[in-house]
């Protein structure tokens, strides 16, 4: 007998398989087996919605491409998901989205879409190798995307809401724990583990955290670590401690001598307490939480030169700490590989061979802010535009070989977690970087990632 699980699945396949066809509840449970009133039970349980309003959903919200990138007119499209005229499909699309189709192209409103169900998150599919992730935000918390988040994602980093700036404004030990630890509390809620990011950064930091007396700053550092830790002990098992310590344009002189001259010497901590400032945090975070894997993260780690400055930074500290400590433990004992590439300038083999140099580290991997822009890198949110085809195929296949990539170094990477779910609300929207266009529409890009774990 077919367990629950596997009939809903099933359930939800011939849904999606049939949104332009006449499909509803009756038909469904004729196809599996068993009467309507039970697929309706089963199906109200799982999901908390009715079959009908599902099927509706879904077919409003698969029209959306047809609407905004097809030629066809409201009639063909209204006809080709099973409507029976032109005018219920305009009265249903306006109950379910507030505005009529032909408002939504002239105007590319923001949709909140219906998405398809998954029992099982098609990103699952990567569990025997490693977790797949994303930020979560202000506005991921929405149930449209955080639905989304729960669908198909198993870990989450918060993306600014545990920066320094935004937990401790003011000196005196004051700290605004109130909107990172619903949202951090709401994830684990899910299910979902979290990721802290980031303790120490030369950015995103209140001035007082960095100014006084070599000793003061000493102190700010150790206590800062040490209270964040603490009110988070038993719910965030891995943190970035350090991000972002090594400078780039790095020369081939720099990265042969001594990691510490190879360190961002605009970084107030550095300038407040010297190199020492890293391991000073390592250790802190250490003391603090000794029960959880503590992390350096950095960007352009596929360039072989700021790769070797920090393999060198890494292997010091931790050489050091074992043979002071008489352990085999690390003191740094993960990495995050910061993964914002382009498509015109995107290099495999660079890819690779920095994967390779830091598993002699011995130490945990992670891919930890993934995007792939199809343009100049540009900042800032909101500047997605409809992609071309070619642009969107190119993307997918860098997606493709970046997780076939991952794949093979499996047994050393941990997470993989993508910097963004929609174009539209991107740090680097401008590139269409993400997996979901704006309307939440998983692009070529997804289904790449998708089929590469088949």
């Amino acid at each position: 007998m077919r367990n629950q699980k596997d009939l809903l699945e099933s359930v939800l396949g011939k849904i999606e398989n049939n949104l332009k066809n006449d499909i509803n509840a009756d038909e469904l449970s004729e196809d599996f087996s068993l009467s309507s009133v039970h697929l309706q039970r089963l199906f109200k349980q799982a999901f908390n919605k009715s079959v009908g309003a599902y099927i509706r959903s879904r077919k409003l919200s698969a029209s959306i491409r047809d609407l905004l990138y097809s030629g066809l007119n409201v009639q063909d499209i209204a006809l080709e998901y099973g409507f029976s005229y032109e005018q219920a499909y305009i009265l249903s699309f306006r109950r379910e989205f507030g505005f009529t189709p032909g408002d939504l192209r002239r105007n590319r409103y923001l949709v909140k879409t219906t998405l398809p169900l998954k029992p099982f998150g098609q990103m699952s599919m990567y569990e025997n190798y490693f977790l797949v992730g994303s930020i979560i935000n202000e506005k991921y918390i929405d149930d449209s995307y955080f639905s989304l988040i729960k669908n198909h994602f198993n870990t989450v980093t918060p993306q600014n809401n545990l920066k320094p700036i935004l937990l401790t404004s003011n000196r005196g030990g004051a700290y605004n724990w109130d909107y990172a630890d619903q949202m951090v509390n709401r994830v684990l809620e899910n299910g979902i583990p979290v990721h802290g990011h980031v303790l120490v950064w030369h950015d995103w930091t209140p001035e007082w955290l960095t100014k006084g007396t070599k000793a003061e700053v000493d102190d700010n550092l150790k206590n800062y670590i040490t209270d964040v830790l603490t009110h988070y002990h038993g719910r965030i098992n891995s943190w970035d401690v350090v991000n972002e310590a090594i400078r780039d344009n790095l020369s081939a002189v720099e990265t042969t001598g001594d990691w510490k001259k190879c360190l961002r010497a605009d970084s107030p901590w550095y300038k407040a307490l010297g190199a020492n400032y890293i391991e000073t945090a390592f250790r802190a975070a250490r003391e603090a939480a000794p029960d959880i894997t503590l992390y350096y993260n950095d960007y352009g780690l596929e360039y072989p030169r700021k790769a070797d400055a920090v393999w060198k930074m890494i292997n010091d500290i931790n050489n050091r700490y074992k043979k002071e400590t008489g352990q085999e433990r690390n003191l740094i004992e993960g990495l995050g590989i910061q993964s914002h590439y382009n498509i015109k300038n995107f290099d495999e083999n660079k890819v690779r061979s920095s994967l390779r140099k830091f598993t002699i580290l011995n130490i945990e991997l992670s891919i930890s802010e993934l995007d792939i822009t199809t343009s100049a890198y540009e900042e800032g949110e909101g500047k997605d535009i409809v992609m071309t085809e070619h642009d969107a195929a190119v993307q997918a296949f860098v997606y493709s070989r970046l997780f076939k990539l991952y794949r093979e170094y499996a047994p050393y990477i941990s997470r993989v977690t993508m910097w963004g779910i929609d174009d539209h609300n991107s740090w680097l929207s401008a590139g269409n970087p993400c997996l979901f266009d704006r309307y939440l529409i998983p692009k070529k890009a997804f289904n790449a990632v998708f089929n590469t774990a088949k």
